[in-house]
C-alpha cells in the first residue's frame, strides 16, 4: 500500500518542484516509520 501511495503521488506531482520535495520528505517518513515498526522502535548498539 505504501508504494502505491508514493506512485500515485510522484505521477501526480511530477511536474511541481515543490509538492515533489513534499512527496520525498514522506516517502522519508514511511520508511523511518516502517523501520520503527519492523525492530520494535529498538536501537542496535554498535562496538559493545
Amino acid at each position: 500500500m505504501k508504494d502505491t501511495i508514493i506512485k500515485k503521488l510522484q505521477q501526480a506531482t511530477c511536474d511541481k518542484t515543490e509538492l515533489n520535495k513534499k512527496v520525498v520528505r514522506w516517502q522519508k517518513s514511511l520508511k523511518e516509520a516502517e523501520k520503527a515498526l519492523t525492530d520494535g522502535g529498538k536501537k542496535k548498539k554498535e562496538g559493545k
